[in-house]
């Protein structure tokens, strides 16, 4: 809510493009670093088995898609590398997950 406040801020707007673009950089480098960190943590917790190579390949797709900033325009839309790493884990893991059921039954 602070930082909404803050936006409408002009005096606020102007100190901050004071701030030279190497520390802005450096501090969204070290955010997103926390934020992937903080993910992992999330997966950690929760105990993701990334011995099962569905886990493992949905999560890495995801992370790259994410990371390397794969962006997809249609027309007027664009879909960055969150968007894309968001999408690959809700389409892809229950798609592997299905086929992994198969695979597991036919080698019974």
């Amino acid at each position: 809510a602070t930082a909404v406040i803050l936006a409408f801020s002009p005096k606020f707007g102007a100190l901050v493009f004071t701030v030279p673009n190497g520390v802005i950089g450096g501090a969204t480098m070290v955010l997103y670093g926390l934020i992937g960190i903080l993910g992992v943590r999330i997966w950690m917790e929760a105990k993701v088995d990334f011995t099962d190579p569905v886990n493992l390949t949905v999560a890495a797709a995801a992370l790259v898609a994410g990371i390397g900033n794969l962006t997809l325009t249609i027309g007027s839309v664009e879909l960055g590398g969150i968007a894309w790493g968001s999408i690959g884990i809700l389409v892809a893991y229950p798609i592997m997950r299905y086929l992994a059921k198969f695979r597991t039954s036919s080698n019974r």
